[in-house]
């Protein structure tokens, strides 16, 4: 059992971060939940963005239909 908890239990927490980070990464917009707006996932104001606020959408239209609106700056 001991081994169990030493090196199968750190594995899985790792496997669980990797695929939530490639799941925000599929994500081609972010949408701020604070400010409603969204940007595409490499705009510049997405990395000064809490990541408490991030919203990830998949196409533009499911934004849209969310109530969010358009960054001025990358215009998505």
């Amino acid at each position: 059992m001991m081994f169990f908890k030493r090196k199968v239990l750190p594995l899985i927490v790792v496997l669980l971060v990797a695929f939530s980070a490639a799941t925000a990464l599929a994500s081609t917009y972010v949408g701020n939940a604070r400010t409603h707006k969204f940007h595409y996932s490499d705009c510049r104001y997405v990395g000064q963005m809490n990541e408490d606020n991030k919203v990830y959408f998949d196409d533009r239209d499911e934004a849209i239909d969310e109530g969010y609106v358009p960054c001025k700056v990358c215009r998505p």
